[in-house]
C-alpha cells in the first residue's frame, strides 16, 4: 500500500470531506486562517460567522438534522471559549460536533509565551513536534473523529498554526473512517427476543384490553433507528405513542398512533391507557423533567421493556450488548405472532381541533391549532427552548414532518443557529426537493442570537421566521413573580430586522408582516400564501404578556383561564404579585 505525502491541515480536510461534510462553520481568526486556506481548496463550504457561539449552535443544527458528523472551527482562546456553551448542548444531547481549534505557534507554546489569547500564565495544550516525529499525527486525528461519531459527542483537535502546513507520510487515507458498531452479543440478544416474547404472551393471555403498548421517544433518531422502528410497528400493529422529545420519530398522522404520553400532565384517556397496559414497551426512552412530565411518569419496572442503543431492559433484567437498531427487526419477526390481536385494541384519536379566523386578538389556544393545520408533509419545524416549543406539543405533526428542539441543554437562542446549519445539511441531503423550513422563536430568545438572521441571509436560505413576542421570558414570568421587572425586555421593531442585518452590497428579498388578530395571520397563510414564496420571511405575532400554550400551563398547574375562574392558587390574577407553580420546569 504506497505511502502518501500530506500536510496535516489537508489530512483533516480529507478525513472531513470523505465523512460527507459538506459544509464547516466558525470565525476566523489570526491562528485558524492557513488551515481555512485548506478548507477553501476543498469540497467542504465554509460558513463564517457573526460570533462563535451562533456557529457552534448552527454546527449542532446541521450534525441534529444530517445525523451524522458536524464541524466548528475558532481560534484558540477567546473563540473556543465563546463556543463553549453550544458545546455543551452537543454533548448533552448526543451530536457529534468535532471543534477544530487554532493554536498559537508550537514554539511559543513550548517557551510558555503569554502571546494573545491566554490566560497570561504561560500554559498551554500543545500538538508537539514530537509527536509528529513519531508519525502518530495521522492515527491521532483519526481516532478522535472515530470516537467522535461512534459515541455521538463532541470531540477536540488542537492545531497549532505554524504546524497546519508540515508535510507528513502515511497510509492511513487508503481506508475511510467507520463508526464503531457496538458488538453485539449473539447469545444476549436471543435471550433478551425470548424473554420478551414470553412477556408479550402472558400480557396478550386472555381479555384484550388495554395488553401492551409503545412509547416511542428521542434516542429513536438520535441513534438513527427511525425506519427499524416503523418497520417493527408496521409488522406488529401495536398501538403507540409519543413523548414531547419523541415527536416525529414515528407517523403521528397513524390511527395506531395515540398522542403524547407526559406522565401526570397527559391526555386523560392517554394516560390511562399507558398506565393500565399489561405491559408497556418504551423504545429510546429519555427520562428529562420536561420528557416526563416532572418525573411523574406511572409506569412500574416489572411491566417495563426498556429497549436502548446499546442494551435491553426487560422488567429488572438487563441484557448487555443487545442495541435496537440491530435487535428491532429481529424482534419484529418474533412479535408478529401477536398481530392479530394487537390490531384490536383501541387506539385515542390524536386529530388537530378545528378552529376558524375572526377578529378576535390572537392567543395561545387559537394558535397553534391553526398552524397545525398549515403545516405539511416533509416540513422541518424547529422550536425555540422556550414557551414555543410547548406549542407544538398537542398537535399531530405530518407525515414525514422533522420536529428539532434543544430540551435537555434548553439554551435560548440555540434555534436561530440551529435553523442556519439544519437548512444547510438539509439543502445538502435533499437538495431542491426540501419543503418548508419553519422557524418558532420567542422575542426574548431572538435577542441573544438575532446576529444569525445575517448569516441565513449570507447563505441564501429561506426559512419562515415565526416571532412570538409579549416584551419578556414568559416560562420565567409564569413560574415566579409575573411582576417582576427582571422578566422583561426591551421590545425591538422586529419587522425592520431583515432591512438591518442583510449585505448592503447586494439586494438580497426578504419579506416581514406583523400580527395581532386572528384573521390577520389567517390572511398571510392562506391568501397571501407565504409558504409559497421563495425568500426569508419574518412574521411577527403578538400575544398577550401571560399567555402561553396550553401544554405549558398544564406543566406549570395554571388552570385553563376559560373554564377556570376561582382564582385557586396556580392562577393569574391581576394585582397578585406571586403565584404557585410546580418546580422544575425551566427555560424561556
Amino acid at each position: 500500500m504506497a505511502a502518501i505525502e500530506i500536510s496535516i491541515g489537508n489530512y483533516i480536510v480529507r478525513r472531513l470531506e470523505e465523512q460527507g461534510i459538506g459544509s464547516m462553520f466558525g470565525v476566523p481568526g489570526s491562528y485558524l486562517a492557513n488551515f481555512l486556506d485548506n478548507v477553501e481548496s476543498s469540497t467542504i463550504k465554509w460558513v463564517g460567522e457573526c460570533n462563535e457561539l451562533n456557529a457552534a449552535y448552527a454546527t449542532d443544527g446541521y450534525a441534529r438534522f444530517r445525523g451524522g458528523l458536524g464541524v466548528l472551527a475558532t481560534t484558540v482562546g477567546v473563540g473556543e471559549l465563546s463556543a463553549i456553551n453550544g458545546i455543551a448542548g452537543s454533548y448533552a444531547e448526543e451530536l457529534p460536533v468535532l471543534h477544530i481549534v487554532g493554536q498559537q505557534p508550537s514554539k511559543d507554546q513550548e517557551e510558555g509565551l503569554n502571546v494573545i489569547h491566554t490566560l497570561g500564565d504561560g500554559k498551554h495544550f500543545l500538538l508537539s513536534k514530537k509527536e509528529i516525529g513519531l508519525g502518530v499525527v495521522d492515527a491521532r486525528i483519526d481516532q478522535v473523529i472515530v470516537d467522535c461519531i461512534s459515541k455521538s459527542r463532541p470531540a477536540y483537535i488542537a492545531l497549532p498554526c505554524d504546524l497546519v502546513d508540515v508535510k507528513i507520510t502515511t497510509t492511513r487515507l487508503h481506508d475511510p473512517l467507520k463508526k464503531e458498531e457496538i458488538k453485539i452479543n449473539p447469545d444476549a440478544e436471543n435471550t433478551a427476543i425470548a424473554h420478551i416474547y414470553q412477556r408479550f404472551t402472558d400480557a396478550f393471555s386472555g381479555q384484550l384490553d388495554n395488553n401492551v403498548v409503545v412509547i416511542a421517544d428521542v434516542s429513536i433518531s438520535r441513534h438513527h433507528c427511525k425506519q427499524e422502528v416503523a418497520d417493527f410497528l408496521a409488522v406488529t400493529d401495536l398501538p403507540v405513542y409519543g413523548t414531547p422529545l419523541g415527536k416525529t420519530v414515528v407517523d403521528e398522522t397513524s390511527v395506531r398512533y395515540g398522542g403524547v404520553y407526559v406522565g401526570s400532565l397527559s391526555d386523560a384517556e392517554v394516560k390511562k391507557k399507558v398506565e393500565s397496559a399489561k405491559l408497556v414497551l418504551l423504545i429510546g426512552p429519555l427520562t428529562t423533567d420536561f420528557n416526563s412530565g416532572k418525573f411523574s411518569y406511572n409506569i412500574k419496572d416489572e411491566v417495563s421493556i426498556k429497549l436502548h442503543f446499546d442494551h435491553t431492559e426487560v422488567g429488572f433484567a438487563t441484557y448487555g450488548r443487545t442495541g435496537m437498531k440491530e435487535l428491532l427487526p429481529k424482534l419484529g419477526a418474533r412479535l408478529k405472532d401477536f398481530k392479530e390481536k394487537a390490531s384490536q385494541l383501541t387506539v385515542p384519536k390524536f386529530e388537530l381541533k378545528k378552529v376558524t379566523d375572526s377578529d378576535k386578538l390572537i392567543t395561545h389556544d387559537w394558535l397553534w391549532w391553526r398552524l397545525g393545520a398549515w403545516f405539511k408533509e416533509k416540513d422541518l419545524i424547529i422550536t425555540e427552548a422556550g414557551s414555543v416549543s410547548y406549542g407544538v406539543i398537542d398537535l399531530p405533526l405530518p407525515t414525514g414532518s422533522s420536529l428539532l428542539a434543544q430540551k435537555l441543554w434548553a439554551s435560548i437562542g440555540w434555534s436561530m443557529g440551529a435553523t442556519h446549519g439544519a437548512m444547510l445539511a438539509r439543502g445538502e441531503i435533499e437538495g431542491a426537493n426540501a419543503t418548508k423550513t419553519i422557524l418558532f422563536i420567542g422575542d426574548g430568545s431572538l435577542q441573544m442570537t438575532v446576529q444569525e438572521i445575517s448569516g441565513l441571509i449570507r447563505s441564501g436560505i429561506a426559512p419562515i421566521i415565526f416571532v412570538v413576542t409579549n416584551g419578556g421570558y414568559t416560562i420565567e414570568r409564569l413560574q415566579h413573580n409575573v411582576e417582576g421587572e427582571y422578566h422583561n425586555i426591551v421590545t425591538w421593531n422586529y419587522t425592520e430586522l431583515l432591512k438591518v442585518l442583510t449585505s448592503t452590497s447586494s439586494s438580497t428579498e426578504t419579506e416581514t408582516y406583523k400580527v395581532t388578530k386572528e384573521e390577520e395571520l389567517g390572511k398571510l397563510l392562506d391568501v397571501e400564501k407565504i409558504r409559497e414564496k421563495n425568500c426569508l420571511q419574518l412574521v411577527e405575532i403578538m400575544v398577550g404578556r401571560d399567555d402561553a400554550p396550553p401544554a405549558l400551563r398544564r406543566a406549570l398547574g395554571i388552570p385553563d383561564p376559560a373554564k377556570d375562574t376561582s382564582g385557586h392558587e396556580g392562577t393569574i390574577i391581576p394585582g397578585r404579585r406571586f403565584f404557585k407553580a410546580p418546580l422544575g420546569v425551566i427555560g424561556w
